[in-house]
């Protein structure tokens, strides 16, 4: 059975493979994070598409059906220049489908005021909020990056004082100025308690599901879902040290989780 890639720098496109599973139960997944080289949002925009096509080559070699860019950076730094290297591979990534989501929402109220949090790379980028712009000129929405979230999500730190300190000085002057707050970084559900301490009134919006529910879509318009009774595996490749990594996962999984080193330069 062909399976599908997601690709993220490292423990925060769990959560979009969290959501396929709940969404695609039927299908397979290989995970590829690259936790040597984790986090992404530093690095610049020829670097990340570098990094990204050693993945999908990787993912080639394993013959995907489909690849999910899991990762809120690469998908605003490479999708494009990725979806014309590899045309006959199906890519997903997390940000696009997050804007449908806002239009939806935006039909409900007009005047919804959002906030955008991403790495300081898809920030600077400015996608995101051309993309809500364009298709909702009405809608009130500010971006910020904050930077050491995903670093934090990395080592386990998803509560306790350090990340309440983060947290409060990123959004604090942010309460009763949004609705909605748009996590644009995969990582930062798994700060989610501490960011709904901190703004209790904000509705927050996780890729996770709008993604899970593209790549749906996706599949079936390519006829790619399975439709055979075989079980599907779900295997993780990791570039770093898995003794650090496979705790935190099977925690974010709610399963064990013993994901494998490789390079991505093998097969």
């Amino acid at each position: 059975m062909r399976r599908i890639g997601v690709l993220d720098s490292g423990v925060g496109g769990l959560t979009v493979a969290r959501a396929l599973k709940q969404v695609l139960p039927n299908e397979g997944f290989i995970y590829a994070g690259d936790t040597a080289r984790a986090p992404y949002g530093g690095h610049s925009p020829e670097t990340l598409l570098a990094y990204s096509r050693e993945i999908v080559q990787f993912f080639v070699r394993k013959n995907v059906k489909a690849v999910v860019l899991a990762c809120g950076t690469s998908a605003s730094t490479a999708f494009e220049a990725l979806c014309a290297e590899f045309p006959t591979l199906p890519f997903i990534d997390v940000l696009r489908p997050s804007v449908s989501e806002i239009i939806r929402r935006a039909a409900q109220k007009p005047n919804l005021r959002i906030g955008f949090i991403a790495t300081a790379a898809t920030v600077k980028r400015g996608l995101f909020v051309q993309w809500v712009r364009d298709a909702c000129p009405q809608i009130s929405i500010e971006a910020r990056a904050c930077p050491l979230f995903a670093p934090m999500a990395e080592r386990g730190l998803f509560i306790g004082n350090i990340t309440r300190w983060a947290a409060e000085n990123y959004l604090a002057d942010w309460r009763t100025k949004i609705d909605a707050l748009v996590l644009g970084c995969t990582h930062y559900p798994l700060l989610s308690d501490v960011i709904a301490d901190v703004l209790p009134n904000t509705v927050q919006i996780d890729l996770g599901e709008s993604t899970a529910n593209a790549v749906f879509s996706t599949l079936e318009a390519n006829n790619l879902l399975n439709k055979t009774s075989e079980k599907p595996a779900c295997t993780y490749y990791i570039s770093g040290a898995p003794a650090a990594f496979n705790p935190l996962a099977s925690k974010i999984m709610n399963e064990e989780i013993n994901a494998k080193k490789t390079s991505w330069n093998t097969k």
